[in-house]
């Protein structure tokens, strides 16, 4: 994780950010479209939010009995390999995004230091949420039958995951704000002194 803070703190540079933001822009947006149109097409009980976050094996295991019934079991399984596509895409779009924010605070100070930390941080949702993946798996290998445990195991790598993603959501358009201001600061700081030097001349 050191290495990866070291790094971040000056590279790469910013135009290669801007370009690897856009880029992992396109892809999430791609990935999220596959998506949702699988997870429509599989036909799944309930929002994807509500199975993630209900704890509850008993409910699970009758929604995975629904999907069989109606024949779209193999459509679901899809749609959880799609999910890594987009689990990839969120993590490389948190980091590049929250690294390029971080470009607008002077090197070594404060600021770019913390948006760098909270970059790797943000880490944590896509990596919850392909734990989460994981545990599925194995429920879905055995859907009537998977040890209810899994369940909480499962519900609880989503709930982790949902949270940060509200940490990503809410310390990007911060970081951007505080950054904006921050370097309207230094530049009217820097104005100021060059104008001495200006009038002695």
């Amino acid at each position: 994780m050191k290495t990866f803070y070291r790094y971040f703190l000056d590279s790469p540079k910013t135009l290669t950010l801007f370009v690897l933001t856009l880029l992992a822009f396109a892809f999430n947006y791609w990935a999220s479209s596959t998506l949702t149109a699988s997870y429509v097409e599989s036909k799944f009980p309930v929002p994807y939010h509500v199975a993630q976050l209900s704890f509850s094996a008993e409910k699970l295991k009758g929604w995975y009995a629904t999907l069989q019934e109606l024949g779209t079991f193999d459509v679901y399984l899809l749609t959880q390999h799609i999910d890594s596509l987009f689990i990839l895409s969120v993590l490389l779009l948190h980091c590049f995004a929250l690294v390029l924010i971080s470009r607008l605070f002077t090197a070594n100070s404060r600021g770019r230091k913390i948006m760098v930390v909270c970059a790797l941080i943000s880490a944590i949702a896509p990596i919850s949420d392909q734990l989460e993946n994981l545990v599925s798996y194995v429920m879905l290998a055995n859907p009537a039958d998977f040890a209810d445990a899994l369940a909480y195991i499962y519900s609880s790598f989503a709930a982790t995951k949902f949270a940060f993603f509200v940490f990503a959501y809410i310390v990007a358009p911060l970081g951007l704000i505080v950054g904006v201001i921050s370097r309207i600061i230094n530049r009217s700081k820097q104005a100021l002194q060059t104008q001495p030097l200006i009038a002695e001349r």
